[in-house]
């Protein structure tokens, strides 16, 4: 009995690292493009934070990185102040001005010893903001998953769907949508599959790296680039650069990267520890809300030095 039991948990375990390890690459290069910003972004934001709130955070189950709702949050506002294509030296030079402030507050918060009001956040509030903030992150993959070029730069369901209906006879693109209906299919019957037959889980866990080897082997043979698939492109190569001195500390920036700093670091750090919580809650041990908002700013902090944007908590750990 004993021995099944830990076998289960081995499993479960294993299931857990191989469906992150196989998520992260492709996750990071999508959190990135919603945050507008060029792929190899998201890939670093997903080495450095880690490692601090590692050292210093008090969750035992937390999987740190950058995550949707604050890449789209953080794209629409950054936009709003510079245009991502036509200035993308000062829209980069602003997210890490932005991420800097965000890790400053969320580490105010602690040192001011403001964690207690962790407690006072409701399991419903925290069903609520997940559940809306996975809405929100459907509505905006409906832009990649039909192939829209001109996408609407809100974020309501309203103006999603008019941009959606107003390019059906022109935007869309058949061959986008065919790979990536595919692929869906393919990790929804995976999914199924694992639930099914547990001895079966691994094939749920490595399906995501499957369907990436396979779009890009897919791709790459077919040429489906010239004929309106959009591909990542080159993705600069190296570990973190140095972004110390592109984070702006005077001038008209330094306000605007105060401001969506600010509001960044709070919606993140909400997630963060609506996620911590649950974990903690499942599995019986507390969590330290003062301890969590200086590992959370310390890290986004460092994580501004380092070519990283605003990184927290992500929801994907607990769907694994």
């Amino acid at each position: 009995m004993g021995t099944g039991v830990q076998s289960s948990k081995i499993q479960r375990g294993h299931h857990c690292w191989l469906t992150i390890a196989s998520l992260c690459i492709p996750q990071d290069i999508g959190y990135a493009k919603l945050a507008n910003l060029d792929p190899q972004f998201g890939l670093y934001s997903s080495l450095v934070p880690p490692l601090i709130y590692a050292i210093m955070g008090s969750s035992r189950d937390i999987a740190i990185g950058p995550v949707a709702v604050v890449s789209l949050l953080l794209g629409t506002l950054l936009q709003n102040e510079v245009d991502p294509i036509k200035d993308k030296v000062n829209y980069q030079r602003l997210a890490f001005t932005a991420t800097f402030f965000a890790g400053v507050t969320q580490a105010l918060l602690g040192c001011l010893r403001l964690g207690f009001v962790v407690q006072f956040l409701s399991h419903a509030a925290i069903v609520g903001f997940m559940a809306g903030a996975a809405i929100t992150i459907a509505l905006q993959q409906l832009k990649g998953f039909l192939g829209i070029q001109k996408f609407t730069k809100k974020t309501d369901i309203i103006s999603v769907m008019k941009s959606v209906w107003g390019s059906a006879h022109h935007g869309w693109n058949w061959q986008t949508i065919l790979i990536g209906a595919s692929f869906l299919a393919f990790l929804l019957f995976t999914k199924y599959i694992g639930k099914k037959r547990k001895n079966l889980f691994w094939v749920a866990a490595i399906a995501p790296l499957i369907s990436v080897v396979l779009a890009t082997l897919f791709v790459y043979l077919t040429h489906a680039e010239k004929h309106g698939v959009q591909i990542v492109n080159h993705i600069k190569k190296g570990i973190n650069p140095s972004s110390a001195d592109q984070i702006y500390f005077s001038g008209s920036y330094l306000t605007k990267g105060i401001r969506i700093g600010v509001v960044s670091g709070i919606i993140a750090l909400t997630e963060a520890i609506a996620i911590g919580r649950t974990f903690a809650s499942m599995k019986d041990y507390e969590l330290d809300g003062n301890k969590e908002m200086v590992a959370l700013g310390t890290m986004n902090i460092v994580g501004s030095l380092t070519s990283c944007y605003v990184a927290t908590g992500s929801f994907s750990s607990i769907s694994s």
